[in-house]
C-alpha cells in the first residue's frame, strides 16, 4: 500500500501529467513547443542531478521522515507553479515538482517495494506500479473533466491541497507499519561500493541505454502530446481515451512481468521488452490517425508496464538491497537527465520539420538491436553468465 499510494501520488511530478497543461503554458507565457521543452528539459536535469546524491536519503532518513520531506517539496511546486505569473516563476515550479514527484515520491515508492519484499520481490515491485499506472488512468480524464469549469492554475491548488491533507498524513502512517529487512549482516554475494565504483561496473553501464530508453520516449511523446495530436489531427478526448487503454495495458503488462521477473530474473527479460514501444513508434509514423493514436500509446503502455518492474527489480538481483537507495538514486539521475533531453530533442524535431516516419523508425532501430548487442554483456559483467 505504501509503495502503491507513493507511485500514485508522485503522479502530480509525472511528465504525463505536467503534459496535460502544456497548452495552458504555451498560450499563458508566449511559448513554443521547443522552448517549453527547453525549460522543462532544464528543470527536469537539474532536480536529475540533485537525485545523485539525494537517492541515498531512502537508505539512511527513516521511511516516514523521507516520504514527508519528499512531499513538502512536490507540494511546494504544485502551489509555485500555481501562482506563476512569468517564466521565471515556472521554471522553479517544475523544478520542485520533478524533484519531489518523479525523482524523490516515486523513488522511495520503488525502494520500498523492493527493499521490504522478502519474497516475490517482482511481484512487489508491480503492485508498486500500479500506482504510477492508475494515476496514467485517472489524471488525464480528471483534468480533461476540471478544464470545463476551473482554470488551470485552480486545478494544480486542488493538487498541493491533495497532497499535503490526505498523502502526508497517510503515508507516513503507512510508513510506520512497515518492518526493516531481518538481515542487517553485509551481503557477500554484493559488496558494497561508492558511486564510483559503481559508474565503473559494467553490469550497471551497459543496463542503462536500454532501461532508460522507455522513460526517455514516453516523456517526450506525453509532454508534447499537444503537438503531435496537431501533426496527427487527434482529439484531446481522443488523446484521454488512448491514455486509458496506455494505463490498461500498462497494469496488465506489469502483472505479467512481475511473474516473469520472479520465475526467469529480470536481466533475461532486457532483451525483448522493448519491442512492442518499437512497434507503436513505427506506428506513429507509418499508420493512418486511428490506428497510430491506439497503436501507439498501446505499444507505449505494454513497455513501460514492463519497464518499471525490470528497473525497480534489476538492481536488487545485480547488486543486493542494502545499498538500494544509493544505486537506484544514481540510476534515477540517468533516468531524469534522459526524460531531460527527450522533450528538447523531440521539440528541436518537431520545430525543425523532421517527419514522424524518420523518428519512429529511429527509435523503432534501437529497441530492436541495441537489447540483444548490451544484455549478453551485462550478464557477463554481473557474473550471470
Amino acid at each position: 500500500m505504501f509503495g502503491l499510494l507513493a507511485a500514485l501520488i508522485s503522479s502530480f511530478g509525472q511528465t504525463f501529467f505536467i503534459g496535460l497543461f502544456g497548452t495552458e503554458f504555451r498560450a499563458t507565457f508566449d511559448l513554443t513547443s521547443a522552448t517549453l521543452g527547453l525549460i522543462y528539459g532544464t528543470a527536469t536535469i537539474t532536480s536529475g542531478l540533485l537525485m545523485y546524491w539525494l537517492g541515498e536519503m531512502a537508505d539512511r532518513l527513516p521511511l516516514g521522515r523521507a516520504i514527508v520531506v519528499a512531499l513538502g517539496l512536490l507540494a511546494a511546486g504544485c502551489l509555485m507553479v500555481a501562482g506563476a505569473h512569468t517564466v521565471w516563476l515556472l521554471w522553479p515550479g517544475l523544478f520542485l515538482l520533478r524533484l519531489g514527484g518523479q525523482g524523490l515520491v516515486g523513488h522511495l515508492a520503488v525502494v520500498a517495494a523492493a527493499r521490504y519484499a522478502t519474497r516475490n520481490r517482482g511481484r512487489s515491485v508491480a503492485m508498486a506500479s500500479y500506482g504510477f499506472i492508475l494515476g496514467e488512468a485517472c489524471f488525464p480524464v480528471i483534468v480533461a473533466a476540471l478544464f470545463g469549469w476551473l482554470d488551470w492554475r485552480t486545478v494544480w491548488l486542488l493538487a498541493c491541497g491533495v497532497i499535503v491533507l490526505a498523502a502526508m498524513p497517510g503515508l507516513w502512517r503507512f510508513s510506520g507499519l512497515l518492518t526493516p529487512p531481518d538481515s542487517t549482516e553485509p551481503d557477500r554475494d554484493h559488496p558494497t561500493m561508492d558511486r564510483r565504483a559503481l559508474l565503473l561496473n559494467p553490469a550497471f553501464t551497459l543496463s542503462l541505454p536500454v532501461v532508460l530508453v522507455s522513460a526517455f520516449t514516453v516523456t517526450a511523446v506525453f509532454l508534447h502530446q499537444g503537438s503531435l495530436a496537431e501533426l496527427r489531427g487527434w482529439s484531446l478526448n481522443s488523446v484521454a481515451s488512448a491514455f486509458v487503454l496506455f494505463a490498461v495495458l500498462q497494469a496488465i503488462a506489469a502483472f505479467a512481468t512481475g511473474r516473469l521477473v520472479d520465475l526467469f530474473g529480470s536481466v533475461v527479460l532486457m532483451r525483448f521488452y522493448l519491442l512492442p514501444l518499437a512497434a507503436g513508434m513505427l506506428a506513429l509514423g507509418f499508420l493512418p490517425p486511428g490506428p497510430a493514436l491506439w497503436i501507439l500509446f498501446a505499444g507505449l503502455g505494454i513497455t513501460a508496464g514492463a519497464n518499471g518492474v525490470v528497473v525497480g527489480s534489476v538492481w536488487a538481483e545485480l547488486f543486493g538491497i542494502l545499498q538500494l537507495g544509493m544505486i537506484r538514486g544514481v540510476f534515477a539521475a540517468f533516468m531524469v537527465a534522459s526524460t531531460a533531453v527527450s522533450p528538447i530533442v523531440l521539440g528541436q524535431l518537431l520545430d525543425a520539420g523532421v517527419t514522424l516516419t524518420a523518428i519512429g523508425t529511429l527509435t523503432a532501430a534501437w529497441c530492436l538491436f541495441v537489447p540483444q548487442v548490451l544484455v549478453p554483456m551485462v550478464r557477463r559483467g554481473a557474473g550471470k553468465g
